[in-house]
């Protein structure tokens, strides 16, 4: 079987001033939609900035968590583990504090497998 990993994070750090820090928590939601049929592991930075691993996820996904105080960046990554139908398509978003952060798409390839 062939398949691809999608993987991106962004930074959670103080914007205002790089040497203050993080003292609040960070709501924080991984979300991936479309219309991919196939089954994939998901792997996103849990509550206490450690991987948690998600099998045969099926979309649509999401999870949300809260960031402890002091983690500065989070990612979320997917890798088809069934893959879908050729054509298929797959859009990764981050939100935090419900605003948007960051977003990807695919489209699956000739054999069903998801590539960025």
């Amino acid at each position: 079987a062939i398949s691809c990993l999608i993987v991106f994070s962004v930074s959670l750090s103080n914007c205002d001033n790089e040497d203050a820090p993080i003292t609040k928590p960070k709501a924080v939601k991984y979300e991936i939609t479309g219309n991919d049929t196939g089954k994939m592991l998901v792997v996103y930075t849990g509550a206490n900035g450690t991987n948690t691993v998600v099998n045969q996820a099926t979309l649509p996904w999401s999870v949300e968590v809260t960031l402890q105080e002091g983690i500065i960046s989070a990612g979320v990554g997917a890798q088809g583990e069934i893959v879908g139908a050729p054509g298929q398509t797959a859009v990764m978003k981050i939100f935090v504090n419900n605003t948007e952060v960051k977003s990807s798409s695919a489209t699956a390839g000739s054999l069903g497998e998801i590539i960025l």
